[in-house]
């Protein structure tokens, strides 16, 4: 009896091996690593500011490393009447600046124009065109609470939005240092759930208890922004994010804005900013 009920699971004991030995087998991916792209990070806002467009290269996958900069390329902003030089940084390769007391305007259109020295790709020349919006949200205020069950704290907006179909990205400062530079920590939305409204506390950043003491000065960074950044940004958490269900599709290109073949996005944003001093717990 005992060897009938011992043949009849041998069978299962067989496929049981099989596939734990499958699903343990080193397997070496091979990447196309030869082909290298350009790589625009940049944008503008109305904040009178030097604003900073970033160029690199792509890199290895596997490559934990900063990505190349991109040197002494000639770059320009274009708003249709008048045509600015960016400059680059001295001291980090790859960073242009505009001038500090440049500021953007609200519904203009912006071309970036970027000569390299030499070729990336097929081409020497890139160029993203995009259009800052033309809305009038405001914001009034921002609240502090303390999430006791969640342990964190989290930050209501209390603004106004106008009856236009607008996009937003919150960010966050503490004491003047940018904590929200990740996509993931970085927060984007449509105005669908309250579109020609107040917010009345909506809840759009999580600051954890380790980032923020009493008395530091948290700010909160609203920013209006084109749909086509919408979809960018949306696509990038999606892509650099974990895939649910475990074995989905192959991630797909993001959107980019550039021309030639680059990868990136070049932005133009109406940005608000409020601040509040951290209350204890």
């Amino acid at each position: 009896m005992k060897r009938s009920i011992f043949y009849k699971l041998l069978p299962l004991f067989a496929i049981t091996l099989i596939l734990t030995s499958a699903c343990t087998e080193r397997y070496d991916i091979k990447l196309d690593e030869s082909f290298t792209r350009l790589v625009v990070d940049g944008n503008i806002s109305t904040e009178t500011t030097g604003h900073l467009v970033r160029l690199t290269t792509t890199t290895s996958y596997f490559s934990n490393e900063e990505p190349p900069p991109v040197t002494e390329a000639v770059v320009y902003l274009d708003n249709g009447v008048g045509r600015l030089r960016l400059t680059e940084d001295k001291n980090r390769a790859g960073y242009y600046f505009t001038p500090n007391d440049f500021f953007g305007l609200p519904g203009t259109k912006y071309t970036l124009e970027i000569n390299l020295k030499d070729k990336i790709g097929d081409s020497d020349r890139y160029e993203a065109v995009t259009q800052m919006p033309l809305t009038n949200f405001q914001i009034d205020s921002i609240v502090l609470e303390y999430q006791a069950l969640w342990d964190f704290y989290l930050v209501k907006l209390y603004a106004y939005d106008p009856p236009s179909a607008d996009f937003y990205k919150f960010d966050a400062l503490i004491n003047g240092k940018m904590i929200t530079d990740t996509a993931s920590r970085s927060l984007i939305v449509d105005d669908r759930f309250f579109n020609g409204n107040n917010t009345n506390g909506l809840g759009v950043m999580f600051i954890r208890p380790d980032e923020v003491a009493s008395g530091d000065t948290v700010t909160l960074i609203m920013s209006s922004v084109s749909k086509e950044f919408y979809d960018f940004f949306v696509q990038l958490r999606t892509e650099s994010g974990q895939s649910n269900p475990l074995f989905s599709g192959p991630p797909a290109n993001i959107a980019s804005n550039v021309k030639e073949g680059g990868l990136g996005f070049f932005d133009a944003r109406i940005l608000q900013k409020v601040s509040i001093i951290a209350p204890g717990k």
